[in-house]
């Protein structure tokens, strides 16, 4: 293994570290609004009507896409609306949701216990069940597990991400000190799943408890505990294979191409719920930290359950707020809580309002470059994107920058970079987009005027042969014509001789 470091980064402390390790289960809200599309996946089907009773647990929304999984009822009640509501996005994208409401009995459908072992059961088996289960990847990504595994069939390699670097998230570290037995446990599910021969892992050298903890459960020869240095961004996949393994993820190739297979450790704890107890997912530890609540908690919600009730029971101040969704570097700021809990929230910042610092020029100072995870060259790419360069930019490899914020700290100016390389990825985006459908156009009406002359061209011909064929049968005709003529003579001619001679 590699030494287990890597090149850039920076080190932030916690500054709104949750004191107590305790998990609050809060009880099942009053409503659920659950969206029918993730981060990553296509939008699911409605497999309910409006007026229809649900039970916790139940399918909900499914999809015949592969890259979807189904959603289920996180509470028992009865479906009141299905349609459009916001979720945290800056800009207020709205998708379809289902929306239920609480009967108050919390009724689980029948839970089919499975009396195998899970090592009986085909990777394809496991896979599906995952699928069915409806997790996605609970770090923040959302990319759907199931598709993840089936794409690194045959792995080497998995990687348990456990690393949560980002500071102010401790949903992850909770959780480890809570369900060290069934991480283990789902641990070995994927390796059966994906077919690796060895699991590490990674957790950063501050989470000394939640490391006991697993180590405590881990009796599994194929499976290490490895402890990285407490530096963000540790938790990036590149960076992480890149400090266990010493191997560079090329650009734009991924770590199944590599034989490695990432899975986040929340995610490991749900595809042990599924497979082991057969529960889908349904709720999910989420952090509520900040400078403007008095009691930074973790708290295991249903999904679907409003912010503005998880954020009421850490006791906010009343003065106006900054919201952020996420990471306190990679997260997302959001207006207000008016979004409820999905299957990727896995922290929310309830901040007093401070002002924003003034943006000065670039000093090249060249902070940035040496902070870069990725090995990327921050002040160039800025002078690209603000000039909306964006061909230069990714002669640079704006493609790969993982948008960590790392070079916004370390500016002495104040210059929004991320922001600057985000918005240069969407207006190349946009630009491709537009590019394709003029190559579209163009080719259409191409064709078109190719279609038009060959019509031409045919019907030109069609009409030569038509005619040279007319000719051809008008001089058949005059043939035929002059043939009975002469025969016609010839026959006059022979009764005229009879009659001459008398006949």
């Amino acid at each position: 293994m590699a030494s287990y470091s890597f090149k850039g980064g920076i080190y932030l402390p916690n500054p709104y570290p949750v004191k107590d390790s305790e998990v609050r289960q809060v009880a099942p809200p009053k409503r659920v609004i659950l969206p029918l599309k993730q981060r990553f996946e296509d939008e699911a089907q409605p497999y309910v009507k409006i007026g229809e009773k649900v039970l916790t647990g139940q399918i909900i929304a499914k999809t015949i896409s592969k890259h979807s999984s189904y959603l289920h009822a996180s509470i028992s009640g009865v479906i009141s609306a299905i349609k459009k509501y916001p979720i945290p996005h800056p800009s207020g994208i709205e998708v379809m949701c289902i929306v239920i409401d609480s009967d108050g009995k919390d009724e689980w459908i029948e839970i089919q216990r499975y009396n195998q072992d899970f090592q009986h059961y085909s990777p394809e088996k496991l896979i599906q069940r995952i699928r069915e289960a409806g997790i996605v990847g609970m770090g923040g990504a959302g990319f759907p597990t199931h598709a993840k595994i089936n794409n690194a069939q045959g792995a080497h390699t998995l990687i348990i991400n456990a690393t949560e670097c980002e500071p102010g998230i401790m949903c992850d570290d909770a959780l480890m000190q809570h369900y060290p037995r069934e991480i283990i446990r789902g641990v070995e599910v994927l390796l059966h799943a994906c077919g690796a021969k060895q699991a590490v892992i990674a957790i950063e050298d501050d989470k000394q408890e939640a490391l006991h903890s697993l180590l405590m459960y881990n009796f599994n020869d194929h499976i290490d505990i490895v402890q990285i240095p407490t530096k963000y961004t540790s938790g990036a996949e590149k960076i992480l294979i890149k400090t266990l393994f010493d191997i560079e993820i090329s650009s734009g190739k991924f770590a199944s191409d590599y034989g490695v297979l990432c899975q986040n450790v929340g995610t490991v704890k749900a595809i042990y719920d599924a497979i082991i107890d057969n529960k889908p997912l349904i709720s999910r530890i989420v952090t509520i930290t900040g400078s403007a609540v008095q009691e930074p908690r973790n708290y295991e919600a249903r999904i679907g359950t409003s912010f503005a009730s998880l954020v009421a029971k850490s006791y906010p101040n009343p003065a106006p707020h900054q919201i952020r969704i996420g990471g306190m570097m990679m997260g997302i700021d959001v207006a207000n809580m008016h979004y409820a809990v999905y299957k990727t929230t896995n922290c929310m910042f309830v901040n007093n309002v401070v002002p924003t610092p003034a943006v000065q020029s670039c000093i090249r100072c060249g902070q940035c470059n040496q902070v870069c995870p990725i090995n990327l060259l921050p002040q160039q790419l800025f002078w690209y994107a603000k000039s909306k360069n964006t061909n230069r930019a990714l002669d640079y490899n704006l493609g790969d920058c993982i948008e960590c914020r790392c070079c916004d700290v370390v500016c002495p100016s104040h210059i929004p970079l991320t922001q600057y390389f985000s918005f240069a990825k969407a207006l190349h985006r946009k630009r491709t987009i537009e590019q394709q459908k003029i190559d579209t156009a163009r080719e259409r009406f191409e064709f078109k005027e190719f279609r038009v002359k060959r019509n031409k061209k045919e019907r030109a011909e069609m009409m030569a042969r038509k005619k040279a064929q007319l000719k051809q049968e008008m001089a058949q005709d005059a043939s035929k014509k002059t043939k009975i003529a002469q025969a016609i003579a010839r026959v006059k001619n022979k009764r005229d001789s009879k009659d001459e001679n008398g006949v």
